[in-house]
């Protein structure tokens, strides 16, 4: 699995200067910050995917990242993560909070953190972000905790994931 998670980050690369692209894919990255006990999230969606999916909940001419961009932006940004993305850390449910994010030519990066993660033990990770609409899309999840580092691929038919330390 190690080597198809490199795959799809070699052809996101190739790929992420177009404003086309022909690979569905989403990457988020979970470091863990052992000065803030605290663990850091950030996603990387391509723009036009985000905005489909957006339009699934009748939430139209997002415009991120131009002139024309909505104002609410953001409430509609954080709310499609809250549902999409879930983590529990040691067995306890938690809600990433919402820093804020960033866009780039192509793609909108969007940062969250849990704080107050002490003894980390382990990690069940639940990704749906994008999958409600690219039957191929693919969601690559890498966790970095101390010098221990794994890699996830998520898609429809495999939502959920989990790592002991």
């Amino acid at each position: 699995m190690q080597l198809s998670v490199y795959l799809f980050i070699s052809l996101i690369s190739l790929f992420s200067t177009g404003v086309l692209h022909p690979v569905h894919l989403a990457v988020t990255q979970v470091d863990y910050n052992s000065n803030t006990n605290s663990l850091e999230v950030t996603h990387k969606i391509f723009i036009d995917d985000f905005e489909s999916a957006m339009e699934l909940t009748n939430v139209n001419d997002l415009k991120l990242g131009t002139d024309g961009e909505i104002e609410n932006a953001d409430e509609y940004i954080q709310k499609y993560i809250d549902e999409h993305f879930k983590i529990t850390v040691n067995g306890k449910a938690t809600q990433p909070v919402y820093i804020g994010r960033e866009n780039d030519l192509v793609a909108i990066w969007v940062y969250q953190e849990i704080k107050n993660v002490t003894d980390l033990k382990d990690i069940e990770l639940h990704n749906e972000i994008l999958l409600d609409l690219y039957d191929d899309q693919k969601n690559i999840l890498h966790v970095k905790y101390g010098d221990v580092k794994r890699s996830f691929l998520f898609r429809k038919d495999q939502t959920d994931e989990s790592m002991t330390l």
